[in-house]
């Protein structure tokens, strides 16, 4: 490389050209094959509507390329899009709240009656796309884990402050932004460690420090969703690892892999580790962006299939009649399902869009379903799948959290709105 010259302008490079003069500095590698390109960034940090970016060759002979340009920004006056809503016992006192993440690395959050615990902004200005908020320390109140772009993971204590921030590491030049975070309890201490699944073909696990314990690569494509459970009875949680691609991809508690099995696909959007069947082991659900829906047992031997029409969203076990757990499945084909352990259906419940997210909220025999479904807003069901309420949202409803007798919704407007629901 010649030269490079970063100008920028707010007014097509009329009048407006300010050239940047802070210097390009290395950013790592991507390999590809038997290419490895090599990454620079610029600080630039001013107001500007367009960029002009200018580079030389280091000899007449020779040609530059260029494989890719990434702007980091926040466009003025665009309002944070919410990204992720959770549920953790937070603040000083640890009371049940939720807590909302944005594309812009903004924290947010509520109490039961719509006050603000804190509100956190990261540096960086990374898109969130996941958290999960879990006890990470035995003290009792929930630290915020958090997975992002810009190859973030990191957590927050229950009041808000960032206890560390740390990047997974590259694979094969692709950078491991984290898609998917849940707690895994893999050393078997009853206090959760971080289970996390990246762009970069890995599923990690780290501990309450943000250490790294462990690493494995599902080859050749991007974690999904995931979720972690006492698979074999051990008494350690192995992980679920959801991914792009056809197989159903077991990880033991030391990272070693137990399986890959099957084929199926496409991409898994959706999977549950519960026991559902009454016979001391979990089974092991997976839903697909086809609409598929295959139920596994603990040792990865498919059971059953079904088909619910459309993307599976989300899975959730709830009680049943004599203390045996049943699937709940819900779908982009606006539709609500339910089937025994088994994958016989039990029940169906049309509703008016698509549904992108699912929560149970009460207990007992007032437990209640809550679906975010799109421009309707919010659905109330009973647990046999009877609709006894819709609640419409400011915006699409986009992610559910579960209050005491409160449901919490996070809408396209970026607002986040409670609905109560009364228990009987």
């Amino acid at each position: 490389m010649g030269t490079r010259k970063l100008e920028i302008s707010s007014d097509g490079f009329k009048r407006d050209v300010r050239p940047i003069t802070a210097p390009f500095r290395p950013a790592g590698t991507q390999s590809w094959g038997n290419n490895t390109n090599s990454l620079f960034a610029a600080p630039v940090h001013q107001r500007a509507k367009q960029v002009r970016l200018t580079l030389s060759p280091a000899r007449q002979d020779s040609r530059v390329y260029v494989a890719e340009v990434e702007l980091h920004g926040v466009r003025t006056g665009a309002l944070p899009a919410i990204r992720a809503l959770a549920m953790g016992r937070l603040g000083e006192t640890g009371a049940p709240a939720v807590v909302a993440a944005s594309d812009a690395s903004q924290f947010r959050a509520f109490a039961g009656d719509g006050t603000v615990l804190w509100s956190t902004d990261l540096d960086g200005r990374f898109a969130v796309n996941d958290i999960a908020c879990f006890d990470l320390d035995g003290d009792r109140k929930d630290e915020v884990v958090y997975g992002g772009n810009s190859v973030r993971l990191g957590a927050l204590d229950p009041q808000g402050k960032e206890l560390w921030q740390t990047r997974p590491p590259v694979y094969r030049g692709i950078r491991g932004d984290v898609l998917t975070v849940f707690p895994a309890d893999v050393d078997g201490d009853g206090i959760p460690e971080i289970g996390c699944g990246a762009l970069n073909w890995q599923y990690f696990a780290y501990d309450a420090q943000g250490k790294q314990l462990w690493k494995n690569v599902i080859y050749a494509h991007s974690a999904t969703v995931g979720c972690a459970a006492d698979l074999d009875g051990d008494g350690r949680d192995e992980i679920v690892g959801g991914n792009a691609y056809y197989r159903l991809n077991l990880i033991d508690d030391d990272g070693q892999r137990i399986i890959s099995a099957d084929r199926f696909g496409p991409e898994q959007t959706a999977v549950l580790a519960a026991h559902l069947t009454g016979d001391g082991t979990p089974e092991v659900i997976v839903g697909t962006d086809g609409g598929e829906l295959l139920g596994f047992d603990a040792k990865g031997k498919r059971r059953w299939t079904r088909n619910v029409g459309d993307k599976v969203t989300r899975l959730l076990a709830i009680p049943g009649p004599g203390g045996q757990a049943r699937l709940v499945c819900a779908a982009e084909s606006a539709n609500l399902f339910c089937f025994d352990g088994k994958g016989k259906p039990l029940w169906r419940t049309p509703l008016p869009d698509g549904v992108g997210d699912l929560v149970t909220v009460g207990k007992g025999k007032g437990l209640r379903l809550a679906a975010a479904v799109g421009s309707s807003g919010i659905a109330i069901l009973s647990t046999d799948g009877k609709l006894l309420a819709l609640g419409q949202t400011k915006g699409r409803a986009l992610f559910l959290a579960a209050l005491p007798n409160q449901v919490v919704a996070a809408t396209t407007q970026g607002l986040i709105q409670a609905f109560p629901v009364a228990p009987k």
